[in-house]
């Protein structure tokens, strides 16, 4: 419900900014697209609900990828560190809206100044949900890490030891261990579904954003938007991988085939064919441990759709990108023309 609530709100402030602000806004701050050979201008206003419902429904998302962290509890839990954040926010918010006004020509300036007013409410919360976000992100991580940890530790702990009493029971217990420690490594991969479901979100923004009139809304920073946000995303990407690898992966296995390796005095009362599937736990748990294992079992439905999605706005960007209108085999006849000329 907050999150339905801070959407109304910023939906609701960002429309009342631009009726306030009236034709000021128009040539600042307008959707700009061509009906036939006509250019055609719209409130800016609904591209910028476009945007916040595009942001509200990634931290929806995020949200319901996250299975032990959700906005309420970031908020109820963390009470003064959100308070201050809103303020701190707000400040730079504020104080950048003022500055703008003030620069504006005379006449402008009083309604850029009760505009700025309403859109402040608009900033902070945009702002605000995206540090929502990184916080759901971050605490999911921590969660993940100890969740996985102990999962870890029970998977090794059910590995039989030398008192086992005959070799069935001491391959029942491989073989229960060894889906215990299966188990947890699928887990780890689900970990990283918050972050590719993050990266997917931002990618579909970027291409919303190069493809529709919403780059107008930018202007010139439209190009500079997509690169730091795709950095952001990518890096989100790479931090939790990194995290999620060496912190539950790599070590997790390493740990399990220690374990593997004192559970090898058992071998000698063991039949054959037992110990031939303790061979093949053993070389499969040391193949996994790999960083490219690693990425192929995280590359869930959602990685796929990140993948996707990065392809497609990396297509876009080429095709969008600033060439020469002429290559030098055509600009050599046109300046001999303009030497025969003169």
């Amino acid at each position: 419900m907050i999150l339905l609530y801070a959407w109304l709100l910023a939906v609701a402030a960002v429309v009342v900014a631009y009726v306030i602000a009236g034709p000021v806004w128009v040539k600042r701050h307008s959707l700009q697209f061509r009906v036939g050979s006509a250019e055609r201008r719209a409130s800016g206003a609904y591209g910028e609900i476009v945007l916040v419902t595009f942001g509200a429904a990634m931290v929806w998302m995020i949200d319901s990828a996250c299975p032990d962290v959700t906005l309420e509890s970031i908020i109820s839990e963390n009470p003064l560190a959100t308070l201050l954040g809103f303020i701190g926010v707000g400040l730079i918010v504020y104080v950048h809206g003022i500055r703008t006004a003030q620069a504006a020509d005379p006449d402008e300036r009083k309604p850029l100044f009760y505009t700025y007013l309403v859109y402040g409410i608009f900033s902070v919360l945009f702002f605000a949900g995206g540090a929502a976000l990184i916080a759901m992100l971050v605490k999911q991580a921590l969660f993940d890490a100890n969740r996985l940890q102990a999962l870890a530790q029970a998977a090794i702990g059910n590995l039989p030891g030398s008192a086992a009493s005959d070799s069935d029971t001491l391959m029942r217990g491989l073989e229960m261990s060894y889906l215990d420690i299966q188990l947890m490594l699928s887990q780890a991969e689900n970990s990283m579904t918050p972050v590719f479901v993050f990266l997917a979100g931002i990618f579909a923004i970027n291409l919303a954003v190069r493809l529709t009139p919403l780059r107008s809304l930018f202007i010139n920073n439209a190009v500079l938007l997509t690169l730091v946000s795709t950095m952001i995303g990518i890096l989100s990407v790479v931090v939790v991988g990194t995290w999620t690898y060496v912190g539950s992966y790599a070590s997790v296995i390493s740990e399990y085939v220690d374990a593997l390796m004192v559970f090898r005095q058992n071998t000698p009362d063991m039949k054959p064919e037992y110990v031939t599937r303790y061979s093949q736990i053993t070389v499969a748990m040391i193949d996994q441990k790999s960083v490219l294992a690693f990425v192929t079992r995280i590359s869930s439905e959602w990685g796929g759709v990140a993948a996707a999605l990065g392809i497609a706005q990396w297509v876009v960007e080429q095709l969008n990108r600033p060439e020469a209108k002429e290559s030098p085999a055509h600009a050599e006849p046109a300046i001999e023309a303009e030497v025969a000329d003169a």
